[in-house]
């Protein structure tokens, strides 16, 4: 009978001794952090945008992912997109609520002022760069933003790997996304 074999067979189990745990060697070659990508080709880079955006600073960020083999994601308050500060239409792949930070490998944050204020009291998005920061991605930024990072508690946290595109030229903050995240946030995330 296939239950009493069953029955044997859990018993036997039960009745033998843990064995002791063994720690294995560290393998090098399985570490994610030691063996990831060279550089962003193949990697995206979201950006949370709105209305009245600077059209130079955006389409320059987008130029200078897309020359590294990277690809950019427009996220906007509506699914309609937004429109540049040069009365251009930028069409939004994903809305604010259904695009969160998590489905990208770094974001930016480029906002017109207006826009900046607006968005600092919508959750989804001073949830998008909240959960950006603490998934220690790099961030690039415009001071029009400001408002939603004090909204989500951040403009004191900010650090070396947040970058104010309005002081930093594109290519060094793309430079930057080679590392993929700024593993040195880590530690300061890090409550226990």
């Amino acid at each position: 009978d296939g239950h009493d074999a069953a029955g044997r067979i859990n018993r036997n189990r039960m009745s033998q001794k843990p064995r002791a745990v063994q720690d294995l060697a560290e393998s090098p070659s399985l570490s994610i952090l030691k063996n990831g990508p060279d550089g962003f080709r193949g990697r995206k880079l979201g950006i949370l945008t709105t209305d009245g955006v600077d059209a130079r600073l955006i389409a320059g960020l987008r130029a200078a992912v897309e020359a590294e083999g990277g690809v950019v994601e427009i996220v906007a308050p509506k699914i309609g997109g937004v429109t540049d500060s040069a009365g251009d239409h930028i069409p939004a792949g994903q809305k604010i609520d259904g695009g969160p930070s998590v489905l990208y490998d770094a974001v930016a944050v480029l906002t017109s002022g207006e826009g900046g204020a607006l968005l600092s009291k919508e959750p989804a998005a001073r949830d998008f760069v909240s959960d950006a920061f603490a998934h220690c991605k790099f961030i690039g930024y415009v001071s029009d933003a400001m408002p939603i990072f004090m909204k989500a508690g951040m403009a004191d946290d900010m650090d070396d790997g947040c970058f104010d595109l309005g002081r930093v030229d594109v290519e060094t903050f793309v430079s930057m996304l080679d590392e993929l995240r700024h593993w040195k946030r880590e530690p300061d995330l890090q409550a226990v």
